[in-house]
């Protein structure tokens, strides 16, 4: 799966009602297969995804990295993000607390 039939994924998954009270943006990159990243703002219920220059500067508050394959098996719910950030298949870079409100965001639970 590319990065930005990921992103398609995540759009269709993006539960406002999880988002009502967060203001936060985070950078998204996704290595491997299709490779890119995407500055993703959330604001009060809202979702937007902008494909971003990695070589820039990054305004995000929270930077997560991960493979397109492993990011592929978060999403078919074949590995949760909570193991695949214990065991480092998942970087995460600013305030893990951010990062951590994403799952019930984009995902069931």
């Amino acid at each position: 799966m590319s990065a930005e039939e990921t992103i398609a994924v995540l759009k269709k998954r993006f539960r406002p009602e999880a988002a009502k009270n967060l203001c936060a943006t985070y950078l998204i990159n996704i290595k491997g297969d299709g490779a890119a990243a995407y500055l993703t703002k959330i604001s009060d219920g809202t979702c937007e995804f902008v494909e971003h220059s990695t070589s820039g500067y990054s305004p995000a508050d929270c930077q997560i990295t991960i493979d397109s394959d492993d990011l592929h098996q978060i999403i078919s719910g074949r590995m949760s993000a909570m193991t695949a950030a214990l065991s480092g298949v998942l970087a995460i870079e600013g305030e893990l607390g951010l990062a951590m409100k994403l799952v019930p965001i984009f995902f069931e639970g």
